[in-house]
């Protein structure tokens, strides 16, 4: 069942993380994908760490696809592009807004190819409007969408959050609408443009912020690791550490409170609400430190989870892959060898997605994509002394 889109073929012509992270979901679901790049590699190739000259950054989001590389700038990779787009169910391209056109292999042009294709693009502005050739990475949109602004330590100047966290938000939502677009296609046999931007993703990430500005005119800073509205919701010093503790209501609270031998607390006229616990925070965190600082982070994990207080170790990347070795896959790269990634999120009647399958090499499919495509050998060859592919 995992592999509940067996047939469906896909063609990526996009790089680093909001696209890519597309079709590798749709790979892991069972999709034919190929990876369409210009003959030198698409830029994240170039991005370590390497092993064995592989990239880990390119590994991660390419699994599972086969790589055809093609000159879009030569005639002949321009013909092999639509020839591969009427082959295609979906298409997928983060180039900035207009590339694709310019090339002869935006929406219009493959449209006319195939009827029933699903064009999805990623932008980093919209593909139209004031702002569509702004330059756009990550990093860029967490500073325009507001993300960097309520990331940091509370009180101190603003972070820049440590994964791409709007990349991979915006290949979430093109993905969606991807399917989406199929399931319309289903029904009406029309193909369809989907478009997602990364400022829509930034703002759509700032939800709760987003919100209490509009209700309150407040704006909002850096938390460090509090709520800034639902208390106790943040990180406590233990014995050895720190340890997240996550209140979400007051039941919960008198839950926390019974378990630390402080059930008094929750009938405290300070706490006994959470808008209580919220503006009287730092006495309730001196309350609760100095219970917590009598044991180790992992003593408190034994001791509270069975108890249902939802508590978690403040893990780093090693400890999280030791400890939760369900959410990730090792993949074998015949080059550069086992890495443990992260696997799918999502089961599909109790069963993974394969995230096991390693990224491709560059161009390591080429001819036999192009064969598929009906190119005989004698034009292949042509193709490679011509620099098309």
């Amino acid at each position: 069942m995992a592999r509940l889109l067996e047939g469906l073929k896909v063609v990526d012509a996009s790089q680093f993380n909001a696209g890519p992270i597309v079709s590798l979901y749709l790979a892991g679901f069972g999709a034919d994908v190929i990876k369409a790049e210009r003959p030198g590699g698409e830029d994240s190739r170039a991005i370590g760490p390497f092993r064995a000259g592989e990239s880990s950054y390119f590994m991660s989001l390419n699994r599972g696809k086969r790589s055809l590389t093609l000159n879009l700038k030569h005639p002949s990779g321009l013909a092999a592009f639509k020839r591969l787009a009427r082959w295609a169910d979906v298409v997928i391209e983060n180039l900035a807004p207009g590339v694709m056109d310019r090339l002869g292999a935006g929406w219009e042009a493959l449209r006319a190819e195939n009827p029933r294709l699903v064009y999805g693009a990623v932008s980093g502005f919209g593909q139209t409007g004031p702002h569509a050739r702004r330059p756009a990475f990550d990093s860029l949109l967490q500073a325009a969408g507001g993300l960097i602004s309520v990331t940091g330590p509370a009180g101190g100047p603003p972070v820049r959050m440590g994964v791409s966290a709007v990349d991979i938000a915006t290949g979430l939502f093109l993905l969606s609408g991807v399917l989406g677009a199929l399931w319309r296609r289903e029904r009406t046999g029309e193909g369809c443009r989907v478009d997602a931007s990364m400022l829509g993703a930034a703002v759509n990430l700032m939800e709760n912020p987003i919100a209490r500005h509009s209700f309150t005119g407040e704006v909002p800073g850096p938390e460090g690791l509090s709520h800034p509205v639902v208390s106790p919701f943040s990180g406590y010093r233990t014995k050895d550490g720190l340890i997240f503790v996550a209140i979400s209501n007051t039941n919960r609270f008198r839950v926390l409170c019974q378990a630390l031998g402080r059930a008094d607390l929750a009938d405290d006229p300070r706490f006994r609400e959470n808008k209580d616990r919220a503006a009287n925070g730092p006495a309730l965190r001196e309350i609760l430190e100095g219970i917590l600082l009598a044991r180790t982070t992992a003593e408190w994990e034994d001791f509270l989870i069975p108890r249902g207080v939802p508590v978690n170790a403040i893990n780093d990347v090693a400890q999280a892959k030791e400890r939760f070795p369900e959410a990730f896959a090792e993949v074998h790269h015949p080059a550069a060898g086992p890495a443990l990634l992260p696997a799918s999120p999502l089961a599909f009647g109790g069963e993974l997605p394969d995230f096991s399958r390693p990224a491709p090499r560059l161009g390591e499919h080429t001819e036999e994509v192009l064969a598929l495509l009906g190119y005989s050998p004698a034009e292949i060859a042509r193709m490679r002394e011509e620099g098309a592919v």
